[in-house]
């Protein structure tokens, strides 16, 4: 909301409250209450089409409401008739109400745009199997796309080159909460040797879409960091056991040589 028509709503808002004499004398009304004004502004392709409502709310009851479609307030249950009534026969109010389109909610709109329906956050997209990965055995692979901004986002799998439509699942779109979006798209299949699986992401964000392949390899890299691990092991322990051995050879004829220097003496 743009600082420079804040006090023009709430001065809206506050002199057509003030005309509402009627809700509170006169009327069987509860010593304590609450009387609440909310505007709304709705937009549809960008500013092509707006509309402005102003709800008027007396302890949790809308009970009338200014809609811009109609160009005049309107009462929404018995209570507001006389409000409605009162208000539309107000030119000064209904002309400022009207404005509103203009003053209030396209001007916001062009005050905002930059760092909402204009922001662009690119994504980062990771693609993993869901298990550890063994030829001709089926399996999930997972593209996992991240933080990204707007919603508006496309993403597709390929097996060497042609695109999957079959076996594809997704989360749907994901709010994190922080004006940014994730989510996740997954592939049934089962890897053959020598087959590449790509992921394509297109977003307004990225000049051009961002793949990310994996392939199905006979020797995964977990195996290879196992038989790495093993050969460190292995020889670890030889070189423990030469090290004692070595020791132990030299410690031997230091005692043997003391034995002798003391026979002699």
């Amino acid at each position: 909301m743009g600082s420079s028509w804040v006090p023009w709503v709430v001065a809206l808002l506050v002199t057509v409250v003030r005309l509402d004499s009627s809700m509170t004398q006169g009327r069987d009304a509860p010593e304590d209450f609450v009387i609440q004004a909310k505007a709304d502004c709705y937009f549809t392709n960008g500013t092509e089409n707006v509309q402005f409502v102003v709800r008027f709310i007396f302890n949790l009851e809308e009970y009338a409401r200014f809609d811009s479609n109609l160009g005049m307030f309107v009462a929404l249950t018995e209570l507001g008739q006389p409000d409605a009534e009162l208000w539309n026969n107000r030119p000064d109010i209904l002309a400022r109400s009207r404005a509103s389109v203009d003053a209030l909610c396209r001007h916001n709109y062009k005050l905002g745009a930059p760092f909402t329906v204009g922001r662009k956050v690119q994504p980062e997209v990771t693609v993993y199997p869901e298990r550890i990965p063994a030829l001709q055995h089926h399996n999930l692979l997972l593209c996992s796309v991240t933080g990204f901004y707007p919603g508006d986002i496309k993403i597709t799998w390929f097996r060497n080159g042609q695109e999957q439509r079959e076996g594809v699942m997704s989360t749907g779109l994901i709010r994190n909460g922080d004006w940014t979006f994730q989510t996740m798209v997954m592939l049934a299949m089962t890897p053959e040797l020598g087959e590449v699986y790509t992921c394509l992401v297109d977003h307004p964000s990225l000049l051009s879409p961002v793949s990310v392949e994996w392939r199905a390899q006979s020797e995964y890299p977990w195996r290879k960091m196992l038989s790495g691990i093993a050969a460190f092991l292995v020889g670890l322990v030889f070189l423990l056991v030469g090290i004692v051995i070595h020791t132990r050879a030299r410690k031997g004829p230091k005692r043997s040589s003391s034995s002798t220097a003391t026979l002699r003496s």
